[in-house]
């Protein structure tokens, strides 16, 4: 099964990395996906497919401060 930071996720194998945030309502700007410990550049989210047993972090960037 797939795990999605940290968590079980049902994911069909062979989604692609866009797909998977689509479906999850993520925007994918100021975000960062690696899967299986490799950074997967925004211009390949729509050609990287996902597999059994991959690890996926979705990491989103907060602007803030003083």
């Amino acid at each position: 099964m797939l795990t999605i930071n940290g968590e079980p996720a049902a994911t069909a194998t062979g989604t692609t990395i866009l797909a998977l945030l689509t479906a999850r309502h993520t925007p994918i700007e100021h975000l960062v996906v690696e899967v299986n410990g490799q950074i997967i550049h925004h211009t390949d989210f729509a050609t990287t497919t996902l597999q059994t047993d991959d690890q996926v972090e979705i990491i989103t960037f907060v602007g803030g401060g003083r």
